[in-house]
Protein backbone atom coordinates (compact mmCIF):
# COMPACT_ATOMS: atom_id res chain seq x y z
CA UNK A 1 0.00 0.00 0.00
CA UNK A 2 1.60 3.34 -0.95
CA UNK A 3 1.11 6.48 0.38
CA UNK A 4 2.92 9.79 0.62
CA UNK A 5 5.06 11.19 3.11
CA UNK A 6 4.90 14.71 2.74
CA UNK A 7 1.71 16.33 3.10
CA UNK A 8 0.31 18.23 0.02
CA UNK A 9 0.15 21.92 0.57
CA UNK A 10 -3.78 23.05 0.98
CA UNK A 11 -2.82 26.81 1.62
CA UNK A 12 -2.55 27.69 -2.09
CA UNK A 13 -6.75 26.99 -2.16
CA UNK A 14 -7.16 29.63 1.05
CA UNK A 15 -4.70 31.61 -1.19
CA UNK A 16 -7.21 31.87 -4.38
CA UNK A 17 -10.17 32.01 -2.46
CA UNK A 18 -8.78 35.50 -1.38
CA UNK A 19 -7.80 36.71 -4.42
CA UNK A 20 -11.22 35.46 -5.86
CA UNK A 21 -12.54 37.68 -2.83
CA UNK A 22 -10.07 40.54 -3.67
CA UNK A 23 -11.62 40.20 -7.19
CA UNK A 24 -15.23 40.94 -5.83
CA UNK A 25 -14.46 43.68 -3.80
CA UNK A 26 -12.88 45.63 -6.55
CA UNK A 27 -16.24 45.38 -9.08
CA UNK A 28 -18.28 45.93 -6.07
CA UNK A 29 -16.37 49.10 -5.24
CA UNK A 30 -16.10 49.75 -8.94
CA UNK A 31 -20.01 49.76 -9.02
CA UNK A 32 -20.35 52.19 -6.39
CA UNK A 33 -17.87 54.82 -7.52
CA UNK A 34 -20.10 54.94 -10.75
CA UNK A 35 -23.57 54.65 -8.57
CA UNK A 36 -21.94 57.59 -6.55
CA UNK A 37 -22.08 59.57 -9.88
CA UNK A 38 -18.55 58.93 -11.18
CA UNK A 39 -14.75 58.59 -10.45
CA UNK A 40 -12.20 61.09 -8.53
CA UNK A 41 -9.10 60.67 -7.21
CA UNK A 42 -10.00 58.75 -4.07
CA UNK A 43 -12.49 56.35 -5.96
CA UNK A 44 -9.45 55.21 -7.79
CA UNK A 45 -7.40 54.89 -5.09
CA UNK A 46 -9.59 52.56 -3.31
CA UNK A 47 -9.52 50.18 -6.25
CA UNK A 48 -5.73 50.38 -6.20
CA UNK A 49 -5.50 49.60 -2.57
CA UNK A 50 -7.69 46.20 -3.55
CA UNK A 51 -5.21 45.93 -6.29
CA UNK A 52 -1.78 46.19 -4.81
CA UNK A 53 -3.67 43.84 -1.97
CA UNK A 54 -3.89 41.14 -4.37
CA UNK A 55 -0.34 41.55 -5.83
CA UNK A 56 0.95 40.98 -2.10
CA UNK A 57 -1.05 37.60 -2.35
CA UNK A 58 0.18 36.66 -5.93
CA UNK A 59 3.68 37.28 -4.09
CA UNK A 60 3.28 35.11 -1.06
CA UNK A 61 1.56 32.41 -3.31
CA UNK A 62 5.10 32.52 -5.10
CA UNK A 63 7.16 32.74 -2.50
CA UNK A 64 5.21 29.49 -0.97
CA UNK A 65 4.99 27.51 -4.63
CA UNK A 66 9.55 27.54 -4.91
CA UNK A 67 9.32 26.16 -0.79
CA UNK A 68 6.78 23.63 -1.66
CA UNK A 69 7.46 20.19 -2.37
CA UNK A 70 4.96 18.83 -3.00
CA UNK A 71 1.37 21.07 -4.59
CA UNK A 72 -2.77 19.92 -4.55
CA UNK A 73 -2.40 21.35 -8.07
CA UNK A 74 0.12 21.57 -11.11
CA UNK A 75 2.64 23.91 -9.99
CA UNK A 76 2.20 25.55 -13.20
CA UNK A 77 -1.48 25.95 -12.68
CA UNK A 78 -0.85 27.23 -9.38
CA UNK A 79 1.24 29.81 -10.86
CA UNK A 80 -0.71 31.08 -13.43
CA UNK A 81 -3.86 30.93 -11.63
CA UNK A 82 -2.41 33.48 -8.90
CA UNK A 83 -1.52 35.65 -11.49
CA UNK A 84 -4.13 35.83 -14.03
CA UNK A 85 -6.95 36.29 -11.15
CA UNK A 86 -4.83 39.08 -10.13
CA UNK A 87 -4.82 40.61 -14.01
CA UNK A 88 -9.11 40.84 -13.67
CA UNK A 89 -8.25 43.23 -10.64
CA UNK A 90 -5.91 45.01 -12.86
CA UNK A 91 -7.98 45.56 -15.73
CA UNK A 92 -10.94 46.68 -13.60
CA UNK A 93 -8.35 49.23 -11.89
CA UNK A 94 -7.43 50.35 -15.68
CA UNK A 95 -11.71 51.01 -16.59
CA UNK A 96 -11.73 53.11 -13.25
CA UNK A 97 -8.43 54.98 -14.26
CA UNK A 98 -10.01 55.74 -17.53
CA UNK A 99 -13.28 57.00 -16.06
CA UNK A 100 -11.34 59.27 -13.72
CA UNK A 101 -9.02 60.60 -16.63
CA UNK A 102 -12.26 61.29 -18.83
CA UNK A 103 -14.15 62.63 -16.04
CA UNK A 104 -17.22 60.75 -16.66
CA UNK A 105 -19.59 61.87 -14.44
CA UNK A 106 -22.77 61.36 -16.89
CA UNK A 107 -22.66 57.26 -17.13
CA UNK A 108 -23.58 55.71 -20.70
CA UNK A 109 -27.23 53.93 -19.57
CA UNK A 110 -25.41 50.39 -21.59
CA UNK A 111 -22.30 50.53 -19.79
CA UNK A 112 -24.44 50.11 -16.58
CA UNK A 113 -25.84 46.67 -18.03
CA UNK A 114 -21.88 46.28 -18.85
CA UNK A 115 -21.13 46.88 -15.54
CA UNK A 116 -23.63 44.12 -14.30
CA UNK A 117 -22.28 41.68 -16.49
CA UNK A 118 -18.88 41.94 -15.14
CA UNK A 119 -20.41 41.90 -11.74
CA UNK A 120 -21.98 38.69 -12.83
CA UNK A 121 -19.16 37.16 -14.53
CA UNK A 122 -16.74 37.73 -11.46
CA UNK A 123 -19.08 36.43 -8.78
CA UNK A 124 -19.21 33.14 -11.15
CA UNK A 125 -15.39 32.85 -11.67
CA UNK A 126 -15.17 33.48 -7.49
CA UNK A 127 -17.78 30.15 -7.52
CA UNK A 128 -15.59 28.36 -9.52
CA UNK A 129 -12.55 29.09 -7.87
CA UNK A 130 -13.93 28.65 -4.26
CA UNK A 131 -14.95 25.22 -5.06
CA UNK A 132 -11.34 23.85 -6.39
CA UNK A 133 -10.32 22.55 -2.99
CA UNK A 134 -13.23 19.68 -3.38
CA UNK A 135 -13.11 18.08 -6.33
CA UNK A 136 -15.67 15.53 -5.71
CA UNK A 137 -18.07 17.76 -7.54
CA UNK A 138 -16.64 19.20 -10.89
CA UNK A 139 -19.69 19.28 -12.75
CA UNK A 140 -20.33 22.09 -10.59
CA UNK A 141 -17.61 23.83 -11.27
CA UNK A 142 -17.71 23.38 -14.98
CA UNK A 143 -21.60 25.06 -14.78
CA UNK A 144 -19.99 28.38 -13.03
CA UNK A 145 -17.06 28.08 -15.82
CA UNK A 146 -19.55 27.92 -18.51
CA UNK A 147 -21.64 30.48 -17.07
CA UNK A 148 -18.33 32.57 -17.26
CA UNK A 149 -17.86 32.02 -20.72
CA UNK A 150 -21.99 32.76 -21.45
CA UNK A 151 -21.33 35.97 -20.11
CA UNK A 152 -18.52 36.78 -22.00
CA UNK A 153 -20.66 36.32 -25.13
CA UNK A 154 -23.52 38.46 -24.08
CA UNK A 155 -20.60 40.94 -23.84
CA UNK A 156 -19.38 40.92 -27.18
CA UNK A 157 -23.12 41.06 -28.29
CA UNK A 158 -23.22 44.13 -26.31
CA UNK A 159 -20.09 45.52 -27.26
CA UNK A 160 -21.04 45.68 -31.18
CA UNK A 161 -24.27 47.30 -29.82
CA UNK A 162 -22.73 50.13 -28.41
CA UNK A 163 -20.42 50.67 -31.20
CA UNK A 164 -23.52 50.75 -33.49
CA UNK A 165 -25.09 53.24 -31.22
CA UNK A 166 -22.09 55.21 -30.46
CA UNK A 167 -21.34 55.44 -34.78
CA UNK A 168 -24.79 55.46 -35.70
CA UNK A 169 -26.22 58.77 -33.46
CA UNK A 170 -25.48 62.08 -33.25
CA UNK A 171 -22.73 62.01 -30.40
CA UNK A 172 -19.61 64.44 -30.91
CA UNK A 173 -16.37 62.80 -31.68
CA UNK A 174 -14.80 63.59 -27.94
CA UNK A 175 -17.80 60.75 -26.67
CA UNK A 176 -17.61 58.27 -29.12
CA UNK A 177 -13.66 58.40 -28.38
CA UNK A 178 -14.03 58.28 -24.84
CA UNK A 179 -16.80 55.38 -24.51
CA UNK A 180 -15.62 53.27 -27.20
CA UNK A 181 -12.06 53.21 -25.07
CA UNK A 182 -14.50 52.58 -21.70
CA UNK A 183 -16.60 49.82 -23.34
CA UNK A 184 -13.29 48.21 -24.60
CA UNK A 185 -11.57 48.24 -21.82
CA UNK A 186 -14.16 46.85 -20.11
CA UNK A 187 -15.20 43.82 -21.98
CA UNK A 188 -11.32 42.68 -21.84
CA UNK A 189 -12.32 42.05 -17.77
CA UNK A 190 -14.86 39.86 -19.86
CA UNK A 191 -12.38 37.92 -21.59
CA UNK A 192 -9.91 37.98 -18.43
CA UNK A 193 -12.52 36.31 -16.81
CA UNK A 194 -13.24 33.89 -19.89
CA UNK A 195 -9.41 33.27 -19.45
CA UNK A 196 -9.43 32.38 -15.36
CA UNK A 197 -12.59 30.03 -16.12
CA UNK A 198 -10.05 28.40 -18.88
CA UNK A 199 -7.15 27.77 -16.60
CA UNK A 200 -9.83 26.06 -14.15
CA UNK A 201 -11.36 23.84 -16.30
CA UNK A 202 -7.89 22.75 -17.24
CA UNK A 203 -7.05 22.11 -13.72
CA UNK A 204 -10.10 19.74 -13.59
CA UNK A 205 -9.29 17.92 -16.69
CA UNK A 206 -6.14 16.92 -15.13
CA UNK A 207 -7.55 16.15 -11.68
CA UNK A 208 -9.84 13.69 -13.53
Amino acid sequence: MGFNLLPKEYEFFNMFDNLAAHCINAINQFHESMSNGGFGEEDVKKIKSIEKAADSIVFETVEKLNKTFITPIDREDIHQLAHELDSVIDLILKVSTHMKIYKITDINPKFKEEVKLINRSVNALAKAVNNLRDMKDTKKILRYCTEVNLIEDEGDQMRNEVIEELFGGNHDAIYIMKWKDIFQTAEKVLDQCDDVAKIVESIIVKQA
